[in-house]
């Protein structure tokens, strides 16, 4: 007996001193989640030639009996083909059941999500068989999550299962992919990707969410294609410089052309050869021009020349048209024209004030955009009119 009360006792003190170890040795840093993603789960999220690219391979969310908290919950597998495994268990895409509504991610990791589910069940977030947090949803059915440990550097998929009070699982018909950097400096990249290769994925964050101005738009280096010297780089050097940046219809059947440009104190504008408007430039190098264009052509070369006040050519711009183009702006939509460096969230966010409208964007113009990943200087789009 005595035998068993020492081997006790010194198995009590041996947690003790583990405890103690752990304890003495924490260094208060916080907890950090690892991607899980693998080779069949993969995830690319970067922005690219000039657009935020979202792409991925959605991965199998399992609600399983230790995620959901329910032993007697039925498992819903979430199908990367677009379906479900079990109909009983998970709704149709589009079911309000259990959806995502707010994912945001600071550049250190941390995040809060947050969305809506059937009123009081309990809502899992997790990335694989890792949970990142747990909550129960209140009587309207809204419910927040915000996990102790910081996501790490690298490409994430989360998914978010929800158990009703009737034990009814479900898995939400979208999935997180978020990108985290590598530093602190740059904010992560957050995207909902629908289960169906026919919807398109949705911009909830990205690393320069943030207003631009022309000439930001301009001067950076990052498209995939090039135009010509005279126009890019509007802030990178003195070197006189113009570009054309939107068009739009008026009454009487006039193209307006508005732009930017770095010196001078004129642009004049030819289409083809033949004269289309002039402007004088504002203080901060912006300038607006009008004209007649030839609808019964299918294209037309515009040549804009930036001068000076002796009336010197100093910078020039060459924008090619088409007509097909043009019309897409004739129910009074304004089109932009899309300089190196240009990005569609960019876009939409100096448009809309909201980068998530370029999804607007891409349904507006999908016959000119073969890949949101991939827009190309010189391309003209046609922006949808506010609400």
């Amino acid at each position: 007996m005595r035998v068993l009360i020492y081997i006790f006792v010194g198995v009590g003190a041996a947690i003790a001193v583990i405890a103690l170890a752990i304890t003495l040795l924490d260094d208060g840093e916080q907890a950090m989640i690892e991607p899980q993603s693998d080779a069949s789960q993969t995830a690319t999220v970067k922005p690219q030639a000039g657009a935020a690219s979202v792409t991925g391979t959605q991965q199998t969310a399992t609600v399983k009996d230790d995620v959901s908290g329910s032993a007697d919950a039925p498992a819903a597998t979430a199908d990367p083909a677009g379906g479900v495994a079990n109909d009983d268990v998970v709704p149709e895409a589009g079911d309000p059941a259990i959806a995502i509504d707010l994912a945001q991610v600071r550049p250190d990791g941390n995040a809060v999500f947050a969305g809506k589910a059937t009123p009081y069940a309990e809502v899992t977030v997790f990335e694989g068989d890792v949970i990142l947090g747990r909550t129960k949803a209140d009587e309207n059915g809204e419910w927040v999550i915000i996990p102790e440990a910081a996501l790490g550097a690298g490409e994430h998929l989360v998914s978010v299962g929800a158990v009703s009070e009737d034990g009814t699982s479900s898995v939400a018909d979208v999935t997180l992919a978020i990108q985290v950097g590598e530093t602190n400096e740059e904010r992560p990249l957050v995207a909902l990707l629908p289960q169906s290769e026919t919807d398109i994925p949705e911009l909830l964050q990205s690393p320069d969410d943030a207003p631009a101005t022309a000439v930001d738009l301009a001067k950076s280096d990052t498209a995939p294609a090039k135009v010509g010297a005279d126009s890019s780089d509007l802030d990178a050097s003195p070197v006189p410089a113009v570009a054309p940046r939107s068009l739009s219809w008026k009454a009487g059947g006039e193209l307006v052309v508005a732009g930017v440009s770095r010196g001078g104190l004129r642009v004049d504008a030819v289409a083809d050869g033949k004269p289309f408007g002039a402007g004088v430039t504002g203080a901060d190098g912006s300038w607006q021009l009008a004209g007649q264009v030839d609808m019964t052509k299918s294209s037309r070369t515009m040549l804009f020349t930036l001068r000076t006040a002796d009336d010197v050519a100093i910078a020039t711009y060459e924008l090619p048209v088409a007509t097909r183009d043009l019309s897409q702006g004739l129910d009074g939509s304004r089109m932009v024209v899309v300089q190196r460096g240009d990005a569609l969230w960019r876009i939409a966010y100096s448009s809309y004030g909201e980068g998530i409208r370029y999804v607007d964007i891409v349904r507006r113009n999908a016959s000119a955009i073969d890949n949101p990943d991939l827009i190309f200087p010189n391309q003209i789009f046609t922006l949808p009119q506010k609400p």
